[in-house]
């Protein structure tokens, strides 16, 4: 019975971190997407002309926003050197391995156990050989670490890298810091400020770490380190947003600057009919931390302290950053990952702060069913139920985003061979030339798609027009070749927003119309992207006769619209 209980707990702990690097391996693709073509492209193509030492530095530094991405392209063109060419998959793999990292530190710190002197009943719990207690009580992290609202910084390759990778290494960096290996600390540190905007906050908070420790000689090198690291970080630093900082802090923008921090801190619960939820979450965790703080946890577990002021000023950073914004912007994709593991960690130090021998007592009676709950385990069941469920829904709800993504590079690949086009990018950043200059000296070779691998799917629709609803439309590209109907444009239901709509093309055959699937594309070549960047299609049709009716049908929720395109 006990050794089931404990291969039940290593499947439910497998579960969610399984499924994860599997959908990442299925769908990752080798193709670059809006910022890889600014920062790893332009970087790549640069280099050959970069002669010198000075001069490769100078590239690797170059300003991408408010960040200097040196690890991603590190990454690149060690990836160029080592196979000849670049491969847009190895960075997102990358980013699967930094959160593989992330839930082996927290699991070594939040449940395996702490050095001796910071020994709590949590460790004497874990330490015990009930495997189920030790995998119910980190499995609400694995739920919250390896579900897909982050979604975007599994398969966009520069995200993948620097929005994982940035508090990836700042965890390993408290953690060294706090098993006597200072000296590596440091160099994670040093890492870190050269990965992400907000990685420039870790070797300063080190250095508050060693002085809450009275660690005073490895405060003092670290202070060292970091004036000339920090000095040469921002030499030359352009202020994107213009102005200054001071005055994005002025009295008048206080409040919307916490309503945007504490609404980014909570924004995995966030749902349109609960928009305050959040922040209320949110504002719980900024207590919380001060309450940590007051009792000095740092003390007890310094590593999680340390993470958890870490991942509060990376959310500080990003409102300061948006503060021109309402508080929807906080919630891209991109930047879940932060709010994850921000919850995660709140969640390990409120059960520890929690424990107690009742802890240990409970975990030999949990099966008994007349044993009354502690509120550790109250904290533990509760957790573990919301995190799955959050789990299945995230998992559910972004799986298409997920597809569809992988759908916006296949085109973009097809596309930039077909027709010289690639629409998932900014037109500024010269996408196509940049990809041809790479081809030529055979440092970028994806994949070729072809029309038949990319061909639009038959499926049974009947169009309805939702009253008062119509469609717009565009169509760029209308050509028939090798034997299919290539049909290349945007459309969208008027006045709805379009964000991942149901696009279908159909064609009149002698039996009727017949409607097919598109793939997806975005427009980022649109003025007006913001609303109208998810509105590209492109349907890949086999069809023998010539100049065949279609018509365009577009399904946006509940709202939808269609009509004849060509006859």
């Amino acid at each position: 019975m006990k050794r089931g209980l404990r291969w039940l707990s290593l499947a439910l702990m497998a579960l969610p971190v399984l499924y994860y690097i599997g959908t990442v391996l299925w769908y990752a693709y080798d193709f670059p997407y809006m910022d890889d073509y600014p920062v790893v492209v332009d970087f790549l193509n640069k280099l050959p002309a970069a002669t010198t030492v000075g001069e490769k530095v100078a590239l690797l530094m170059e300003q991408n926003n408010f960040h200097r991405l040196v690890l991603a392209k590190g990454i690149a063109w060690a990836n160029v050197l080592l196979t000849g060419s670049v491969d847009f998959r190895v960075l997102q793999y990358v980013g699967l391995f930094f959160l593989l990292l992330t839930a082996w530190v927290l699991w070594q710190t939040g449940v395996k156990g702490r050095p001796a002197r910071s020994q709590t009943p949590l460790d004497e719990v874990a330490d015990k050989e009930d495997g189920m207690l030790s995998a119910l009580l980190f499995l609400p992290v694995l739920f919250l670490l390896f579900q897909f609202q982050g979604w975007n910084i599994a398969f966009w390759s520069i995200v993948a890298v620097s929005n994982v990778g940035a508090p990836a290494l700042a965890l390993l960096a408290f953690y060294l810091a706090n098993r006597q290996r200072e000296g590596w600390a440091i160099l994670m540190g040093l890492v870190a400020l050269f990965t992400n905007g907000n990685g420039i906050v870790v070797l300063p908070l080190l250095v508050l770490c060693w002085a809450f420790q009275q660690r005073w000689r490895w405060m003092l090198s670290t202070v060292a380190v970091a004036v000339v690291a920090l000095a040469f970080y921002f030499q030359n630093y352009q202020n994107p947003s213009g102005g200054a900082v001071s005055a994005r802090l002025s009295p008048s923008t206080v409040g919307h600057l916490l309503a945007l921090d504490t609404a980014f801190l909570g924004a995995l619960v966030y749902h349109p009919a609960v928009p305050w939820l959040p922040v209320l979450l949110g504002s719980f965790t900024i207590g919380w931390t001060f309450y940590l703080l007051l009792i000095r946890y740092d003390q007890t577990n310094p590593t999680l302290f340390w993470l958890l002021v870490f991942l509060h000023l990376s959310g500080l950073m990003l409102a300061v950053n948006r503060i021109q914004n309402d508080t929807s912007i906080v919630f891209a994709s991109r930047y879940r990952n932060i709010t994850a593991l921000h919850i995660a960690a709140v969640y390990l130090t409120v059960v520890e702060a929690l424990s107690s021998g009742a802890l240990l007592r409970r975990g030999r009676l949990i099966r008994r069913s007349n044993a009354p709950p502690d509120m550790q385990t109250i904290v533990i069941r509760l957790a573990t139920v919301a995190t799955a469920g959050l789990w299945l829904v995230s998992n559910w709800t972004y799986h298409s985003k997920i597809v569809r993504f992988r759908e916006l590079k296949q085109t973009d690949n097809l596309l930039w061979r077909q027709v010289g086009q690639v629409r998932g990018s900014a037109p500024q950043y010269n996408p196509v030339q940049q990809l041809g200059i790479m081809a030529e000296r055979m440092t970028f070779k994806p994949k070729e798609e072809s029309l038949a691998a990319l061909q639009s799917r038959p499926v049974s629709v009947t169009p309805v027009n939702t009253p008062g609803d119509s469609l717009q439309y565009g169509i760029d590209q209308y050509v028939e070749r090798d034997g299919f109907v290539v049909i290349s444009g945007w459309a969208k239901v008027a006045r709805r927003k379009a964000n991942f709509n149901d696009t279908f093309v159909g064609i009149e055959t002698p039996n009727g119309w017949q409607y097919y699937t598109t793939l997806f594309h975005q427009r980022l070549e649109k003025a007006d992207s913001a609303n109208d960047k998810d509105t590209g299609f492109i349907a890949i049709i086999s069809y023998q006769s010539k100049t065949p009716k279609m018509s365009l049908f577009v399904k946006s929720g509940r709202f939808s619209a269609g009509r004849l395109i060509k006859q």
